[in-house]
């Protein structure tokens, strides 16, 4: 109680004529290093997130794919019919699963040729991200099974490729065995993320593209004869994609191969063919109804309708992307959503397909750590200085105090005491200021950056509470503890030479 009477008392007198500036440089001196240490923290938090949610935002938190696939560009085909999809996302901690794939590309116009990685995405493609990232246009069209000609590019390529909303492109895809299918697309959407290495890559369009030109699937027809021979019709089976040969079933029949077939028909029928490929994809199925009627003097007359199950192009995607609610738990979702998947498929995080950019960002984390070193350094030195200069003017004082009976121990601790006096007043005041500068970023934006350079247009504020928490009560622990050792010094001054010190 005594300790903190006297050390209170300390502090309202103001100190000596030598001492007060000194305390005023030292509190100014741990207020500054407070701030910047909560500015800093701020900066690169903000930063950190906002560059990891645009990377995430192209590629989301986890792709789920095919283990054939080597080359992240091109994607190797899966069956969009899983046991995790679309249940995966009712998982705690899971946001949304979707499907997605990619290929290499070519884009022209009338006056450039620019190469590109061709991202399709279908119609639960999630669009919290680019919301507010379209300058132009609305979110791309997904038509389901006929593709839409829908392209969504950048900002960057707009003003690269001197096109906007409205004209028409042409995508080159370059497929496996060196083959290019040029298709013609319109401009509906531009966007701008600030993240130039994806701005300037990735174009965007329907999924069906990318499922029908990479023959992820079949597609099956029937072919009937327009003239009717001797009672008898032509039938011709059609298979369109696939991997391999193509094989042709009629059921019911026995009727082997792609034909044509002559088939006689003395009333109303069904033919069905069922086209498959030797490399397992889906098959499809397709169906020719012939309405037969006899007419005099006319061998026959029939009508036909035919009709298909609208092929099994859609029943494949290029992989899934999965979205988690908190980027923290990157490394614990990545053990629960491997062991979701089938054998014949592979998890890739979003910190593995990118390890220089998040490497990059990890080490934004050790200039963070040197200025908060730094800053404590400064801070227990100007303290130090500033408690011997408080003892030597208060030498008279401790021999008094020691005189009435006060034992060592308790002088050092009125004089840490003291010191944690200071060190609370400049952190306080060194809180109002760094929360002060950083919240008014925060709600203005004030100070701007080229985003070519740095990614975001502005500096990004983020405050991870509990983090400055832990840095402020820290850095509050330390510089106290070490007020020990300067106060240390009280034990040298014997009462009688004290009391004659002048």
């Amino acid at each position: 109680m005594i300790i903190r009477f006297i050390a209170s008392r300390m502090s309202g007198a103001g100190g000596g004529k030598l001492s007060k500036p000194v305390v005023v440089i030292a509190t100014a001196g741990v207020a500054i290093g407070v701030a910047l240490m909560i500015i800093s923290v701020a900066i690169v938090t903000g930063f950190q997130q906002e560059v990891r949610d645009k990377v995430v935002g192209f590629g989301a938190h986890f792709q789920i794919v095919n283990t054939q696939q080597t080359f992240n560009k091109e994607s190797s085909r899966v069956a969009i019919d899983q046991e995790f999809y679309p249940t995966l996302q009712e998982t705690p901690g899971i946001r949304h699963i979707q499907i997605f794939a990619t290929k290499p590309g070519i884009m022209e116009t009338k006056s450039d040729l620019q190469g590109c990685v061709i991202k399709g995405i279908g119609e639960d493609f999630d669009w919290s991200f680019f919301q507010d990232k379209i300058e132009e246009g609305d979110s791309l069209r997904t038509a389901g099974s006929d593709p839409s000609p829908d392209l969504m590019i950048s900002r960057w390529t707009a003003k690269r490729m001197k096109i906007g909303l409205g004209d028409k492109v042409t995508l080159y895809f370059v497929l496996d065995d060196g083959d290019i299918r040029p298709r013609n697309f319109n401009v509906t959407t531009i966007y701008s993320t600030g993240l130039k290495e994806f701005d300037e890559e990735f174009v965007f369009v329907d999924i069906a593209h990318l499922q029908r030109i990479n023959k992820w699937g079949i597609e099956a027809q029937i072919l009937v004869q327009d003239s009717c021979y001797e009672g008898t019709i032509g039938l011709e089976g059609l298979g369109f994609g696939g991997k391999s040969d193509l094989t042709f079933r009629w059921p019911g029949t026995d009727l082997e191969g792609r034909g044509p077939h002559r088939v006689e028909v003395t009333g109303d029928t069904t033919f069905m063919v069922v086209v498959e490929d030797r490399n397992r994809s889906l098959p499809d199925t397709a169906w020719a109804s012939i309405q037969f009627a006899s007419a005099e003097n006319v061998p026959c007359v029939y009508t036909t309708e035919t009709r298909t199950s609208g092929g099994s192009w859609d029943k494949y995607a290029g992989g899934f992307e999965v979205l988690i609610d908190d980027y923290d738990d990157l490394r614990a979702f990545d053990d629960e959503v491997f062991y979701m998947v089938p054998y014949y498929m592979q998890v890739q995080n979003v910190a593995d397909r990118n390890p220089e950019i998040f490497s990059w960002l990890e080490m934004l984390d050790l200039n963070v750590d040197l200025i908060i070193y730094m800053m404590i350094f400064i801070a227990v030195v100007n303290m130090t200085s500033a408690l011997l200069i408080i003892i030597l003017e208060r030498t008279n004082m401790i021999g008094m105090l020691k005189a009435f009976g006060m034992k060592d121990r308790e002088v050092v601790f009125v004089f840490v005491r003291h010191a944690a006096r200071i060190i609370g007043l400049g952190m306080l005041i060194g809180n109002l200021l760094g929360f002060g500068l950083a919240y008014f970023q925060l709600t203005t934006g004030a100070i701007a950056l080229n985003p070519e350079s740095y990614y975001v247009d502005y500096v990004p504020i983020k405050f991870d509470w509990m983090y400055l928490l832990q840095i402020e009560l820290v850095t509050f622990v330390i510089c106290v503890l070490f007020m020990l050792l300067p106060a240390l010094y009280v034990a040298k001054i014997t009462p009688v030479k004290a009391i004659r010190f002048d």
